[in-house]
């Protein structure tokens, strides 16, 4: 595993946790996954097949989209973990769900 890929595990392990402690979003399937395939490979396979990842629904009740793995994937700092498809997708989930509305 690289650097980044292991910072952007770090990362989203992270963001997972604190999904659930402050917003109670459901989120022991994807870790599960991240702990079995890697964060890359499970999110890239999220993105695959069209989906949200778990306690995206939460996580948008409570304003805090910010802890998705979508926003995560967002983040410039891993952009060269993704293709192009694969990032504008988790932005446009974002947009659609009015993340980066001001």
């Amino acid at each position: 595993m690289s650097k980044i890929e292991a910072e952007f595990q770090k990362v989203l392990i992270e963001k997972c946790k604190e999904a659930e402690e402050k917003c109670g979003a459901r989120t022991k399937r994807l870790l599960n996954n991240i702990e079995k395939f890697g964060a890359v490979k499970t999110a890239k396979e999220i993105i695959r097949k069209s989906n949200v990842s778990d306690g995206f629904d939460a996580l948008e009740k409570a304003g805090r989209l910010d802890l998705s793995m979508e926003a995560v994937v967002a983040d410039s700092r891993f952009g060269e973990l993704f293709e192009d498809n694969e990032v504008n997708y988790c932005f446009e989930v974002l947009c659609e769900s009015g993340y980066y509305n001001l």
